[in-house]
């Protein structure tokens, strides 16, 4: 589960809950879970990391939409040269300091 907010005005789902609405502003709204289920629209190998991440090299970073719509940047589990576009990606983990890992999903 991938924990979001939803904007008591607007509806517009944030995937940031701390923070106020990026549509329209408004501070309230409600705390939801998503599924972490999503798609892979484009993603790029990073071969040369920077230094804290330089022993993780090569790894991916793509752009997903998730089922519920917003579109967010994470690194992507798995070997960085069989990623496809459109390809079915889960949630594996939350790292404090990575935020949102995805892997190749069903």
């Amino acid at each position: 589960m991938l924990p979001a907010r939803r904007c008591a005005d607007c509806g517009t789902l944030s995937l940031d809950p701390a923070r106020s609405c990026p549509s329209c502003g408004t501070a309230g709204g409600s705390d939801v879970s998503l599924s972490g289920c999503g798609r892979l629209i484009s993603w790029t190998v990073i071969r040369v990391a920077p230094a804290r991440y330089a022993a993780e090299a090569p790894y991916a970073v793509g752009l997903l939409e998730l089922a519920e719509g917003p579109r967010l940047t994470a690194r992507l589990e798995g070997d960085p040269e069989r990623f496809s576009a459109g390809q079915a990606l889960v949630l594996a983990s939350i790292d404090p300091e990575r935020g949102p890992i995805f892997r190749a999903g069903r």
